[in-house]
């Protein structure tokens, strides 16, 4: 429950709406975040496993998209087979209240069609920021994700989720306890559309 305040501590930095922004649904997912990797002596920052709910959205003119977590949307880039988001908050971590802290929090994953996922058996790539998509090739039946005429064929989100805490020094200048800078804590991350 700690990790997912501290998702939520930086989602809350972003504008309240109503409905998610863009002009193009990319899907709603249910996401699990697992199998983390920890480098961290901070207690708030875990490594436990968590999950949540995201609506991915696009601007179709552009590459703008958005990660929405409950009505907060954070902007990011979506190249067509990859979205991601970066957002940055401030944060006071019990061990470094005197350091001023912020913590980065960064979404990449790749968007998977049915096409990909089932070419996949419907599990994600080893590696799906980096080669593990199938590529789209007309002629093996594979697509990439696409508006079609019944919605954007999204089935499947595969990815990280990179929270890292960096810290900008004391008030008074000085230098910051070493454990408050570079906590870094990756996990995999697995959409599935709702």
């Amino acid at each position: 429950m700690r990790r997912l305040a501290l998702l939520l501590s930086v989602v809350s930095t972003g504008c309240l709406v109503t409905a998610p922004p863009g002009d193009e649904v990319i899907g709603t997912y249910a996401m699990s975040a697992s199998g983390a990797t920890r480098a961290c002596e901070l207690d708030e920052v875990t490594g436990a496993d968590f999950s949540f709910e995201a609506v991915l959205t696009r601007d179709s003119a552009s590459d703008r998209a958005w990660v929405t977590l409950g009505t907060w949307p954070g902007e990011g880039t979506f190249d067509g087979q990859t979205l991601t988001r970066v957002r940055e908050a401030g944060r006071i971590f019990t061990a470094c209240s005197e350091c001023t802290t912020t913590v980065v929090e960064t979404i990449a994953v790749a968007v998977l069609s049915r096409s990909q996922a089932d070419a996949l058996g419907g599990q994600c790539p080893e590696a799906p920021l980096d080669g593990g998509v199938p590529v789209p090739s007309g002629d093996a039946g594979v697509t990439g994700p696409q508006q079609t005429s019944r919605g954007f064929d999204a089935v499947r989100l595969c990815g990280e989720l990179t929270t890292r805490v960096v810290a900008a020094g004391l008030s008074d200048g000085g230098a910051c306890d070493a454990k408050c800078d570079g906590c870094t804590v990756r996990y995999q991350l697995r959409g599935d559309r709702r």
